[in-house]
């Protein structure tokens, strides 16, 4: 991991990789839209064009909808924090949040400009994919969204000490984790591959954008399972595992204080690497997993509907 990738001279400013990768992967997507414009859009002279300017939107929407996310999740901290809202670049984005209002603003202001909702989507959500799967490595070099204990082959270990400006818990580190931020970036590339295969076959304007928002319901929900920061993404925890049942737990058991703070460890690290189950909070749903149900019948629903609208259909060339 690599949290700040270097610090401005005399400002005592630290570059942070989080927010590097993931400006990296919006601008990245945002060309990749206005490319794709060209070929995908309207007006393939003007569009291009038009896809920079309302990228704002898009912007405004991904970093607002997965601040104000992740914030209202975690609403206890920040009401206790309010001044931690704004710092944005130590992670702590949800982004299904981002996802949703950045397709709500984008798509409202493309109408502004001319430029047809649904088809514009279509493309412009592939692209977006891309970007995304670029942003998730800036959560492995943060270590944010990490994965819960495991001894897969493939899991990965992040150091102790922890670099300056991570995100990952200090008690976690030396123990094997599921890589859950290489899980969603290859999440991310496998609905930008669907996407490029739909765009070249799909039948009606919109079908891309349903068909995608229902593949990413289904991995995000799959990749829910293998995250292991359950009390930051919230939801509905099982039966004695909340993140205060946990604490109270460790207090008895010596490695943490009356507040559920670790205090031993190495005496808590020694209860991961056994193995012990009830150490840790674990959620029935997670909140993301309650929104993906929700996002799949949506879409669904919408893709559907969007069937049946003979003028939403693709003009083939005779």
């Amino acid at each position: 991991m690599w949290p700040e990738l270097f610090t401005i001279p005399w400002l005592g400013l630290p570059i942070r990789s989080f927010g590097v990768l993931v400006g990296a992967g919006f601008l990245i997507g945002v060309w990749l839209m206005a490319r794709m414009s060209r070929r995908w859009g309207t007006d393939p002279e003007r569009d291009p064009a038009r896809i920079y300017e309302l990228s704002t939107w898009v912007l405004i929407g991904v970093l607002g909808g997965a601040r104000l996310a992740y914030v209202l999740i975690n609403w206890r901290h920040y009401a206790d924090r309010p001044l931690d809202i704004v710092k944005t670049w130590e992670g702590g984005l949800v982004m299904y949040g981002g996802l949703i209002l950045a397709l709500l603003l984008g798509v409202r202001k493309a109408r502004k400009l001319g430029m047809p909702g649904w088809q514009t989507a279509d493309y412009g959500l592939t692209a977006g994919f891309l970007g995304q799967a670029i942003g998730r490595v800036g959560c492995l070099m943060v270590g944010d969204d990490h994965g819960r204990p495991a001894d897969v082959p493939w899991a990965i270990t992040f150091p102790d000490p922890l670099p300056s400006g991570s995100a990952f818990p200090p008690e976690w580190a030396g123990i094997p984790v599921h890589p859950t931020q290489p899980y969603m970036t290859l999440k991310a590339l496998a609905l930008f591959g669907l996407g490029l295969w739909l765009l070249r076959r799909k039948k009606f304007h919109g079908q891309v954008t349903c068909v995608l928002l229902m593949g990413y319901a289904l991995l995000r929900s799959l990749v829910e399972l293998f995250r292991g920061d359950a009390g930051a993404r919230g939801g509905v925890f099982r039966e004695g595992l909340a993140p205060e049942e946990v604490g109270l737990r460790l207090h008895r058991l010596g490695v943490a204080d009356p507040s559920g703070t670790i205090t031993d460890v190495e005496g808590y690290r020694e209860l991961l690497r056994a193995g012990a189950e009830d150490v840790v909070p674990q959620l029935l749903l997670s909140t993301s997993q309650i929104l993906s149900a929700a996002t799949f019948v949506f879409a669904l629903a919408a893709y559907l509907w969007l069937r049946s609208q003979p003028g939403r259909r693709v003009a083939r060339a005779a």
